[in-house]
């Protein structure tokens, strides 16, 4: 089985302690659930996360949900044949698991590309909508710190060089904001979950540049 895949790597360059936080998940899901029936990573890329799990929970059934079927083959293929994978090629929008069916609801890096808060809601509402009562919804997000957005930037920079990413690079991933990517800042991020109606909302990870939600149902 493969470990890590080109799209995985190329994250590692441009997310600050990107390891650490694919490490940090399955521990922040084996708090609320012991053995979680179903679990939906949507916008799943290349399946990580999944991937870092499947062994941990052992009894668990897992979706992989992602819009492009390039990646949902390749995450097959790391998967190499593992029977509790089901997979779905929709973006988080168009899921459509019924009510009160799902235990656990990741997004990875992901969500953060709908380009309007009308779409960011209506992904958000729909996972909530698939939770059970209970159900834990893990996001993780690239985020902004506008009490020193400069200084943030300088360290997100800073890390992506020394992660041997060329200047160009660097300099496009803080130009994409607000072109490609839609950051919200910590405070935004919890008043939309707790605003669609999760009972508890909390940050179990961030970074200069990044964050990580945890909600409950």
């Amino acid at each position: 089985m493969l470990q890590v895949t080109e799209l995985e790597m190329r994250m590692s360059k441009r997310i600050v302690r990107y390891d650490e936080f694919r490490k940090t998940v399955p521990i922040l899901v084996k708090k609320y659930f012991e053995s979680p029936r179903i679990w939906l990573d949507t916008g799943c890329g290349t399946g990580g996360s999944i991937r870092d799990s499947i062994d941990i929970f052992r009894d668990t059934q897992f979706v992989l949900a992602d819009p492009s079927s390039e990646n949902i083959e390749i995450a097959k293929h790391t998967m190499a044949g593992e029977q509790r994978c089901l997979y779905v090629t929709n973006p988080t929008e168009r899921l459509n698991f019924g009510p009160d069916t799902l235990d656990v609801v990741t997004s990875i890096f992901s969500h953060h590309y709908y380009s309007d808060d009308e779409g960011r809601v209506t992904a958000t509402r729909n996972c909530h909508r698939m939770l059970k009562k209970g159900g834990l919804f893990i996001v993780s997000e690239h985020t902004l710190h506008p009490e020193d957005q400069d200084g943030s930037d300088a360290q997100w920079k800073a890390y992506m060089r020394d992660s041997g990413l060329p200047e160009p690079f660097v300099e496009d991933m803080i130009t994409r904001r607000y072109n490609e990517y839609f950051p919200l800042t910590e405070a935004a991020y919890i008043q939309l979950l707790n605003d669609i109606g999760f009972s508890e909302v909390g940050v179990f990870w961030s970074t200069c540049s990044d964050i990580g939600l945890y909600a409950i149902k």
